[in-house]
């Protein structure tokens, strides 16, 4: 039997490694829209040595994974070659990333797979692993400019200036989050290097919804990412949700997305979170095209 080995991705990998996700994922589900350029736009906010494993059969990657660190809670996804499956590959890529987080000081660890690739579901509960939260991925194709949003009185849609709205912003993008599923805080530094920071960063495409001089709602907003437009964010603050904002700002996404010249629009979403924003989604016309279970394991204790 091949022995396979493990090792961090490096730049030069990012083609083989694209290839094992679109092979999984069109295995999984007839087709895909992932790219290199996401998977090098993932990469560069990732630190390659220390957060990521690609696993090899001989010279060829036939395995990919990668580590996030979330305080005592790590959460980790993995991506195996459909033609080496049923060979250990998946049970080596998971134990090196958990055996990686436990001496990282890791309490827990999370780890997402494919809704339906039942293998990995099996390998994860044979492993220790449990079930506890569904995503998914949510797209609309637009095919007609769409109707202007309509936004709640009392409210304005402002542009995003990022020298004057990016601390205001990352607050009430943090706050509108603190009541979601497994939220942890991100410092200002930490979000504008994810955010501002990014090379695909454009402020014309993110939205400041204010009531006066207070943001009550905000979106952010990504071109040409997964397959079309990408909404990373769409927020509301507690005082100002149930008035109709969320579907405002997804309304103010497709305008700006068409505007653009993109007809696909696609975004990620708690499939169990009591928000209200799954709903939202449905109601203007988007529909699932993929899903994650995310599995978890409590660690016997991390290193001290």
């Amino acid at each position: 039997m091949t022995s396979f080995r493990l090792r961090s991705a490096r730049p030069e990998d990012a083609e083989a490694v694209t290839e094992v996700v679109v092979a999984l994922e069109s295995s999984l589900y007839g087709a895909t829209a992932y790219t290199q350029d996401d998977l090098e736009s993932e990469w560069s906010l990732l630190e390659l040595e220390q957060r990521s494993r690609v696993v090899l059969d001989g010279d060829r990657i036939v395995g990919y994974g990668t580590l996030h660190e979330r305080g005592e809670l790590w959460r980790s996804e993995g991506y195996v070659h459909p033609s080496v499956h049923g060979r250990g590959t998946g049970r080596r890529l998971v134990e090196e990333l958990e055996r990686e987080a436990t001496a990282r000081g890791a309490r827990r660890v999370q780890n997402s797979v494919f809704e339906p690739d039942a293998a990995a579901h099996r390998l994860l509960q044979s492993l220790g692993y449990r079930p506890v939260r569904v995503f998914r991925e949510l797209r609309i194709e637009l095919e007609e400019p769409p109707p202007r949003p309509a936004w709640p009185e009392g409210l304005r849609a402002d542009p995003f200036d990022p020298e004057r709205d990016a601390r205001d912003f990352h607050a009430a993008h943090q706050e509108a989050f603190a009541d979601h599923w497994e939220f942890a805080p991100r410092s200002f530094e930490d979000w504008r290097k994810f955010n501002i920071a990014n090379e695909k960063f454009d402020p014309a495409l993110w939205c400041v919804v204010r009531d006066g001089d207070e943001i009550a709602a905000g979106a952010i907003n990504v071109a040409d990412l997964y397959g079309g437009g990408w909404v990373a964010a769409l927020f509301t603050r507690r005082a100002w949700r149930r008035r109709g904002v969320g579907g405002a700002l997804l309304q103010d996404a497709f305008v700006r997305f068409w505007e653009r010249g993109e007809r696909s629009v696609g975004l990620g979403v708690d499939a169990e979170g009591d928000t209200g924003a799954f709903r939202v989604y449905e109601r203007a016309g988007m529909t699932p095209t993929l899903g994650w279970v995310t599995f978890e394991k409590e660690l016997g204790g991390g290193a001290a």
